[in-house]
């Protein structure tokens, strides 16, 4: 095979996964990055001694491919188990548990008839049956739930109570995504995989450890902004940047765009209008979350709120100090959907702590004794929604793309399934094109 000169775009998982693809099969590769360090939505951060993530929280191990290219990548052995996730869920004058991972303790919820829990133990087995046939890496592979939105799927199997008092809460807890927007197909490819499982991971360290380990001996290169892309008919593509306040023009055989799917046709000025036409279909939703840094020790405590008593915060947490590690203890307190609607309608995405503080105050009474520091993490692409027909849409795309060689490829969990492994086997389907074609 003749190595080919590859500018990859962005150094978020599925960058660097199909980066460390090609450059194994003998190509020239350069990622570039616009962040400080690679990773993109996965990584640790920390600002006057607050430590957050940058975006994802956690490792599902339901995958097989993204548990062997852990393995690969030497990350198995430092991944730390949590069981049993759990999270009390607060509604009007009530209170009870959800279980993340459905199992057999979600039988156990409050407020559900007995219909609907006998109807979630014929899902149960449904479910581990479609085990053989949906792909939790890839939303597509649930084509038909994509014609529908989870809200109406979930009532139309299970019932209006599991909607309420155990799927919107950890919905939008966890992906801010209201039920009645977002498409059933993510819920139907992943779900099976969750079924009887309990264990999800974080690697010791932080999730920082997964961007390093990815791009351990690739040629990244971070703090540059790309800006735009010529690709003529012959010759090179030109790949105008920007970095430290001055612009350079580099060239590549093949650029390979691994930035958000809502980013990426504004790079290409000659994309096909075919192409153009998909990237009007992507969305994304923003998250919104204050960090609160105590200055008293706290016990850990994770909420959930129903829609109807959640106000502006869909997830709070409470993070106990470390002295080992020097990790002060703190307050999480996300957004939820109708907050992060708020803050961009009002202009105070950077105030997002006069959003939410008057309800922090009833979460945690001391806050103006105990609160040392405050920082507003604003995240203006968190997700990409999977919205009933998108995955057709993409499904379609991610077609074309492997059919012919073309001198402009793509890659993104927008372009698979919204966790990190679907980012990563975005990645893996981009590189495999790339060496297919170009072979």
């Amino acid at each position: 095979m003749g190595g080919q000169n590859i500018i990859v775009i962005g150094a978020g998982i599925a960058g660097l996964v199909a980066a460390r693809r090609l450059a194994e099969a003998g190509h020239s590769v350069r990622v570039l990055e616009a962040g400080d360090v690679p990773g993109g939505r996965v990584g640790d951060r920390e600002v006057r001694g607050i430590r957050f993530n940058a975006g994802a929280r956690l490792l599902y191990s339901f995958s097989r491919p993204f548990n062997a290219l852990l393995d690969e990548i030497g990350l198995t052995p430092a991944l730390t188990p949590i069981r049993g996730l759990s999270a009390e869920c607060d509604g009007i004058g009530e209170r009870w548990s959800v279980e993340l991972m459905p199992g057999v303790k979600s039988l156990l919820t409050p407020g559900i008839s007995i219909g609907e829990r006998l109807r979630f133990i014929a899902f149960g087995l449904r479910a581990l049956a479609a085990r053989g046939h949906v792909d939790p890496d890839d939303a597509a592979s649930a084509s038909r739930e994509d014609q529908e939105t989870l809200a109406a799927y979930i009532r139309r199997v299970l019932g209006a109570g599991v909607l309420e008092r155990m799927v919107e809460p950890v919905f939008r807890g966890t992906r801010n995504w209201n039920a009645d927007e977002a498409s059933a197909a993510f819920f139907a490819s992943v779900t099976p995989h969750l079924v009887g499982r309990d264990t999800v991971h974080v690697p010791a360290g932080g999730m920082g450890r997964l961007p390093q380990a990815l791009a351990a001996g690739l040629a990244v290169e971070t703090g540059i902004r790309v800006l735009q892309v010529e690709t003529p008919d012959t010759g090179p593509a030109r790949i105008h940047a920007e970095r430290g306040g001055e612009t350079f023009v580099g060239e590549a055989d093949l650029v390979l765009c691994a930035t958000e799917g809502a980013c990426a046709a504004g790079l290409f000025p000659q994309l096909p209008q075919e192409d153009r036409a998909f990237f009007a279909h992507v969305r994304y939703n923003a998250l919104g979350i204050v960090h609160y840094r105590l200055d008293r020790q706290v016990a850990p405590a994770m909420r959930f709120f129903s829609r109807d008593a959640a106000g502006p915060i869909a997830t709070w947490q409470q993070v106990p100090g470390n002295e080992k590690t020097g990790q002060a203890p703190q307050l999480y307190a996300q957004m939820s959907p109708e907050g992060v609607e708020h803050a961009i309608r009002e202009n105070m995405t950077g105030r997002l702590d006069a959003i939410v503080r008057e309800r922090v105050r009833e979460l945690y009474p001391a806050l103006e004794r105990d609160c040392s520091d405050v920082h507003n993490q604003w995240i203006a692409r968190m997700l990409p929604l999977f919205y009933p027909g998108y995955a057709q849409h993409m499904a379609a795309f991610r077609d074309s793309q492997s059919a012919a060689r073309r001198r402009v490829y793509f890659c993104g969990d927008y372009l698979a399934q919204s966790l990190v492994t679907g980012a990563a086997a975005s990645g893996e389907r981009a590189a495999a094109d790339i060496l297919r074609h170009w072979a």
